[in-house]
């Protein structure tokens, strides 16, 4: 009881402080479909072609799967369920991983993207225009499908600003919306303002991503650090309760159950506060975020 109150005093006390500070706390209002479709665009980013239904079919199927073969080994629920939820979260793990490796390869290949651009602006042999729906063909690798994207809706009689703004929508990281918006203005300033502001760009993400990497391999030791603290209790619970009958029927019992169930909140807990105090610190936000129900969402929605 006392623990429960002074959660909830700890609540109060910060939902006071945000008031005063101005920042008064809003519930989210999304409605269903909007979820969905903000669920969707992120399978998407990540490359898995399954809609979110199938999605969380998958992570039950795994997850079920998982809880009847470890309990079958150590006739224990508990140490059986709370693995099972971990593997029921890999799907959720990998392509999050996968959506991270695509927008790192998106952001290492910004800069060869704005020479490109600002290469044909300053021979003189492409428009703005132009240049942008070359990339789909002869740009990077990882920006071709985002600009044959562009050049489709242009195609479609969509404006170039319009079609600018759906890829951003689509492409979805602070770094793409900063290459985007001063794209935008640069189709409003001319050639010479075009290249100036693209050249300056691609030198300033050059050199985000030589710190991003250097950030990168200083940090990773203390991921790997926190991922087998988190994993290995379990890993030798599970083992335990396999081989040793007195661990089995003691995890089984009540107090058993409350102690793993402790364990587990306290590691998810330090789990939560090792990542974050191990995930590297972006220069970039994204501040200019559309919404789902905006027009270049749904022109994102409908293009095939």
């Amino acid at each position: 009881m006392r623990l429960l109150a002074a959660l909830a005093a700890g609540a109060f006390a910060w939902l006071c402080a945000e008031a005063v500070a101005g920042r008064p706390v809003r519930l989210p209002t999304r409605r269903p479909r909007q979820r969905r479709q903000a669920r969707q665009v992120w399978l998407s980013q990540a490359g898995a072609a399954v809609t979110p239904g199938q999605f969380w079919a998958v992570c039950a199927a795994i997850a079920g799967t998982t809880f009847l073969v470890l309990f079958a080994i150590d006739r224990t629920v508990v140490v059986a369920l709370l693995p099972a939820v971990g593997a029921g979260a890999l799907p959720y793990l990998y392509w999050s991983l996968e959506r991270r490796k695509r927008s790192d390869a998106r952001f290492e290949a910004w800069p060869d993207a704005l020479r490109n651009i600002s290469g044909g602006l300053l021979a003189g042999i492409a428009t703005l225009h132009e240049a942008m729906e070359e990339l789909a063909v002869s740009g990077p690798v990882p920006l071709q499908a985002p600009f044959a994207r562009y050049s489709r809706l242009v195609g479609r009689g969509v404006g170039e600003r319009q079609a600018l703004e759906a890829i951003r929508e689509e492409l979805a990281d602070p770094v793409s919306d900063a290459v985007i918006l001063n794209l935008e203005l640069a189709a409003l300033e001319g050639t010479e303002v075009a290249i100036r502001v693209l050249g300056d760009l691609a030198s300033q993400i050059t050199a985000d991503l030589e710190l991003a990497e250097k950030v990168r391999t200083i940090q990773t030791q203390s991921r790997i650090a926190g991922w087998a603290v988190f994993v290995l209790p379990y890993a030798l619970l599970v083992f335990l309760c396999a081989t040793q009958p007195l661990y089995r029927q003691f995890f089984g019992s009540s107090i058993g159950l409350l102690i793993v169930m402790l364990g587990a909140a306290l590691s998810l807990v330090g789990f939560s506060l090792v990542r974050k105090l191990g995930k590297p610190i972006s220069p970039h936000q994204r501040i200019f975020a559309g919404r789902p129900e905006e027009p270049a969402a749904q022109w994102l929605g409908a293009e095939p």
